[in-house]
């Protein structure tokens, strides 16, 4: 059996259209997949430059404190330079790993987002379901 409702019927009724509980699962995985291999670089560029930024200032703190051990990485070390900014990190990262570093780690934020987006979006459309069938019987009652 077919569960979903077309909406308006031949004889000019209007029906709720829903999706299959498989359906909604699916498009939400491939929606969030989506979203998450296109922003996942960005991602990955901001937790990049906040490492980057509290390494620089862990060295400059160690640095100041203790200026007789030499083995310490310096600030002017080139490795050690906060980055300029979104670009420069990304940058950075596709020169020393090219296009795949771009997406290092992607396939465990892969699991983790579109799982929950996919279950969601299934909880979202079968509540939206529950939801039009108590109002249409609601409906139906008061006639």
């Amino acid at each position: 059996t077919d569960r979903r409702h077309h909406r308006g019927g031949g004889d000019g009724s209007s029906k709720i259209l829903s999706l299959t509980p498989m359906e909604a699962f699916m498009f939400g995985a491939m929606a969030k997949t989506v979203s998450t291999v296109i922003t996942y670089p960005l991602q990955l560029a901001q937790v990049l430059i906040r490492l980057r930024n509290n390494e620089v200032q862990n060295a400059s703190s160690s640095s100041l404190s203790s200026n007789s051990n030499n083995s310490e990485r310096k600030i002017d070390d080139p490795n050690m330079e906060a980055y300029k900014g979104m670009m420069d990190c990304l940058y950075q990262q596709f020169t020393r790993g090219g296009f795949y570093s771009l997406f290092q780690g992607m396939n465990s934020k892969l699991l983790q987002t579109v799982l929950s987006a996919a279950f969601t979006f299934l909880t979202y459309e079968q509540t939206l379901v529950l939801v039009g069938r108590i109002y249409q019987s609601s409906l139906v009652a008061r006639w």
